[in-house]
């Protein structure tokens, strides 16, 4: 690497010359240590920088190069003795002065980083960024003096404004200067004498140090030349507050929350705060509901205020206010992901599914790449029985995933698919579906049940069914479902007696009010019985699933009457 030249700040160490011959050998051979590192072929890199140094031990280039690899391989020793090296012989070289003070600074060497920093600035004083850089260092060592100095010398480069002042305001009250202190705000409002905010934060500053006397004498200076002043009405506020003049504080706060001229988010951010204040006093949340009333009916309503308002709803559980709040905010906003996503939830815990269905469809008109409205628009069609809908959202929805999208919505969207594409007939699309899902979540319970239960109806790769069917009742080992659709399996294959074993799990309780023992169920636990050979079982559970019905096989009323059992 060849190093840029700027104008030269201080005297290098004198170089050993070498012959002509000695410099053609390290210049073929530094090419090739860069050629390699280009290549990344690190290694040979490093050899090569070794070997340039072997023929000329005081090139700054070979040095500051090996001197990163060294920074790489956490070699501490070698990397500063390399990169200082490098800098002693090249002094206006920034970038090997850029590369030491890196290496200082990640070993939190300060007391070493700061000479390099200050030479760095004395080179090129134009480089605000190393300034800033030593300002944080000096006020980590509490050497006050020195950061104030060095943003001063920010200051010159880019002009006066509020961060510089503040700090340099902070600053000087470490070092018990408050005169100077408020010399710094002082200037700052002078360089800008039409914004009177300037002013006023001064005050906030006597206000801040317990001085209101001070305080109301620069706020009343601010009032005779702007009355109206949004920074000087929220002053007053804590003026009135810190010196416990309750009347005008309540006042001054009605002024600014109803009043037509306030700033909104001036408006905002007092009612957050007087939310702050209300949980903090543990009071009622009526006070709070009463004051968002008033705002509503005093000003125009905006997104920003009715999104706090549903925020402090959604906080206090009010649900009732939470809904209307938010389709108030779509009024205004229709394309508001917050509100619309909320309002899905609130829909979704509320199993109301022709709600659900018609947010998912507004939301995916403004935002028609995310997936999860796609997912509980086909939920909700699924759950209103529209399975020829849902499929088609489904199908919409897979085109929009991406690598980043949720994995579990991706598996809970497939698992459906599968459900559906098997209630429609179409069995080898339904197990691409289930196959799918479990790329995406392996553990999808729902999905390994129902995959194993139709490959079983199907009679067909009854060895993943069993695996799959095993991982669900590991998983949910109370779920009888699982139970049941794992005992079927058992019997499909043939093992009647392990079969029983867990079928016997699933019959414990009150069986004929158990909702999760259905028909179905029951019919699988005669067909059990009869094939261990225990009639009477047998029938009394056929018999069982009669009087339930629901998914019960046609043949069940001739098992009955034939006393048998008959394979479908």
């Amino acid at each position: 690497m060849w190093s840029a030249c700027f104008t030269s700040c201080a005297t290098g160490e004198k170089t050993q010359g070498i012959s002509a011959e000695a410099q053609r050998r390290f210049d073929y051979y530094y090419a090739e240590a860069v050629k390699s590192k280009l290549a990344g072929r690190y290694d040979d890199s490093f050899e090569l920088y070794k070997h340039c140094l072997d023929i000329k031990p005081d090139a700054a280039e070979a040095l500051y190069n090996l001197g990163l690899y060294y920074l790489g391989m956490d070699d501490s020793a070698r990397c500063a003795s390399h990169l200082s090296r490098a800098v002693a012989l090249e002094p206006d070289n920034i970038y090997y002065k850029e590369a030491l003070a890196s290496f200082y600074l990640r070993n939190r060497d300060d007391v070493k980083a700061v000479p390099v920093l200050e030479d760095m600035v004395r080179c090129n004083p134009t480089r605000s960024d190393v300034l800033a850089q030593l300002v944080n260092m000096y006020m980590d060592r509490e050497q006050y003096r020195e950061a104030i100095s060095a943003l001063d010398r920010i200051e010159t480069l880019e002009g006066k404004n509020l961060s510089i002042s503040m700090e340099k305001f902070r600053l000087y009250r470490e070092l018990k200067e408050d005169d100077q202190a408020f010399a710094e705000l002082e200037s700052l409002a002078r360089e800008n004498p039409n914004d009177l905010a300037y002013r006023v934060l001064i005050g906030d500053q006597y206000l801040l140090l317990q001085q209101p006397d001070k305080a109301l004498a620069v706020y009343e200076e601010v009032r005779k030349q702007e009355p109206g002043n949004q920074a000087l009405r929220m002053s007053m506020l804590d003026y009135y507050k810190q010196t416990g003049q309750d009347s005008l504080y309540q006042t001054q706060l009605d002024a600014i929350l109803y009043g037509k001229e306030t700033d909104e988010r001036a408006r905002v951010m007092l009612m957050r705060n007087y939310i702050v204040d209300q949980e903090n006093a543990h009071a009622d949340s009526t006070l709070v509901l009463a004051v968002f009333d008033r705002i509503f009916d005093s000003v125009p309503e905006t997104v920003d205020m009715l999104t706090l308002y549903a925020s402090y709803l959604q906080m206090k559980h009010i649900n009732d206010q939470l809904e209307p709040a938010l389709e108030r905010i779509l009024k205004l906003e229709p394309d508001n992901q917050v509100a619309l996503y909320q309002l899905v939830q609130l829909a979704v815990h509320a199993n109301d599914y022709p709600k659900v269905a018609d947010i998912c469809t507004r939301a995916i008109m403004h935002y028609p790449e995310q997936l999860p409205y796609y997912f509980y628009l086909g939920f909700s069609y699924y759950q209103l029985e529209r399975q020829d809908k849902a499929l088609d959202v489904f199908r919409k929805g897979v085109r929009q995933i991406k690598p980043d999208t949720d994995h579990g919505i991706v598996a809970d969207m497939y698992s459906i698919m599968g459900d559906l594409y098997y209630s429609n007939g179409l069995k080898d699309s339904a197990f691409i579906a289930y196959d799918s899902c479990l790329v995406y979540n392996p553990e999808n319970v729902g999905c390994l049940n129902n995959y194993a239960y139709y490959l079983s109806l199907e009679k067909k790769d009854l060895d993943k069914a069993e695996e799959m069917s095993h991982r669900t009742i590991v998983a949910e080992p109370g779920n009888k479902t699982y139970i049941d659709t794992y005992a079927w399996i058992l019997f499909i294959k043939g093992k009647y007696a392990e079969a029983k074993l867990y079928m016997d799990r699933v019959l414990v309780g009150d069986i004929e009010k158990d909702e999760e023992v259905s028909g179905g169920v029951l019919e699988h636990a005669g067909d059990i019985y009869a094939q261990c050979g225990d009639m009477e079982g047998a029938l009394k559970y056929w018999k069982m699933a009669q009087e339930k019905g629901g998914d019960v096989s046609q043949l069940l009323k001739k098992k009955i009457q034939l006393k048998k059992y008959i394979e479908e």
